[in-house]
């Protein structure tokens, strides 16, 4: 514990307080932690904060803003190179899921997670993370590859709007379980089994026999 303590106390003051003020949203809410409480957790004054962030409401904008940076990493690189995205496969969809799952066990994006579900209702930058982050792009992404692969002929003749609402949905709530079961501690390896199976499923459907 000690040792964690010294470590975070070699971080600089801006992700000392970036990282708490996760910790404190995650755990009490946006409106239930103040700038004095995130003061007193880093161990620096008050005023010391806004050397670093004009106000709270700009903490929590870093925080969305890293998150959805980070989920950009979910896309396989070949799928946003316009020079590859002609030689992607079915298989692309095992390698995103597979990239999702590594980004969400990490302890800072499961915690923006919380945030967004729980603040979703009351913060319209939450609200955008689920909505379009979350969901929209997600799936429009998905859209644009699928269709690129009916005209390689790579897949079947499918509609890819449909196919794409089709994958992405119930891909996100088993995500959602996912991220519940984490946050209880509770074993994962069931709701991990059940999306390997959907994204199987998937490939197996829409590949080419």
């Amino acid at each position: 514990m000690e040792d964690q303590k010294t470590k975070d106390n070699i971080k600089p003051t801006k992700e000392r307080i970036f990282d708490v003020s996760l910790e404190l949203f995650a755990d009490k809410g946006f409106d239930g932690v103040s700038v004095r409480e995130i003061a007193r957790t880093v161990g620096i004054r008050e005023s010391s904060i806004y050397n670093h962030y004009p106000s709270k409401d700009a903490i929590m904008d870093s925080i969305f803003a890293y998150f959805q940076k980070e989920l950009v990493k979910m896309r396989p690189p070949e799928a946003r190179n316009p020079n590859k995205i002609n030689k992607i496969t079915p298989d692309i969809f095992h390698e995103r899921v597979n990239r999702t799952l590594d980004i969400l066990r990490t302890p800072k994006m499961a915690k923006i997670f919380q945030i967004s579900s729980s603040e979703q209702f009351r913060d319209e930058r939450a609200k955008n993370i689920i909505l379009n982050a979350l969901i929209k792009e997600p799936q429009q992404f998905t859209e644009n590859v699928l269709k690129k692969m009916v005209e390689n002929k790579v897949i079947k003749p499918i509609d890819p709007e449909i196919l794409a609402v089709e994958f992405q949905y119930p891909l996100f709530t088993l995500f959602l379980e996912y991220l519940i079961l984490r946050s209880e501690g509770s074993d994962t390896s069931t709701v991990e089994k059940a999306i390997s199976n959907h994204v199987d499923y998937f490939v197996d459907t829409i590949r080419r026999e």
